[in-house]
């Protein structure tokens, strides 16, 4: 593996880490996001609520295929880069989701940093992919130490924490930002 694959792949995954966490701080309800949205319907605010969820929390499990170096990672943090920056635009610009209250300074704030981390993001990302299709590329395979039956009760039971994490948070998300 080459430097610059090594440095390529740590940036992207620091870089989806970082963008995962600041978006996740942005939960509303929580101290950083307190403007209203109770003109908005809640089954849109609910869609919108579990796009968000999806986009964080799948940031954030992607930075360990990223870090095996899965192709398909790659890929997949560019396009977490490109929903990042279009979720930022977005709010930043005024188009979506649209609030009578004041953007509070922290929220600025970090939207800012995470449509200016977006960009390399999805910068890196695409270098990382590049760099996966050529034949000089080396996969990260660890050994195997479990048994495919465990791997796969494993795997189970992490999808079910993370959906219900994922659900309480949109459940809540969608509550505190509609006032209810």
């Amino acid at each position: 593996m080459t430097f610059q694959t090594f440095s390529t792949k740590y940036s992207v995954a620091g870089l989806l880490g970082i963008s995962g966490i600041a978006l996740s701080s942005l939960v509303p309800g929580g101290p950083i996001e307190t403007r209203s949205f109770t003109h908005i319907h809640p089954l849109t605010l609910g869609i919108f609520n579990t796009f968000l969820t999806t986009l964080a929390l799948g940031s954030l499990i992607l930075v360990y295929f990223v870090l095996k170096s899965e192709r398909w990672a790659m890929v997949g943090a560019a396009l977490c880069g490109l929903s990042f920056f279009g979720v930022y635009v977005a709010d930043l610009a005024v188009i979506f989701p649209v609030s009578l209250d004041a953007m509070p300074p922290a929220l600025l704030a970090i939207e800012i940093f995470g449509t200016l981390l977006s960009l390399p993001l999805m910068w890196f990302s695409a270098q990382a992919w590049q760099t996966a299709t050529q034949s000089t590329f080396i996969s990260a395979n660890a050994p195997q130490i479990q048994t495919q039956k465990t791997s796969q009760i494993w795997q189970i039971f992490s999808g079910i924490v993370v959906g219900i994490v994922a659900l309480s948070i949109i459940i809540f998300a969608t509550d505190a930002a509609m006032g209810l």
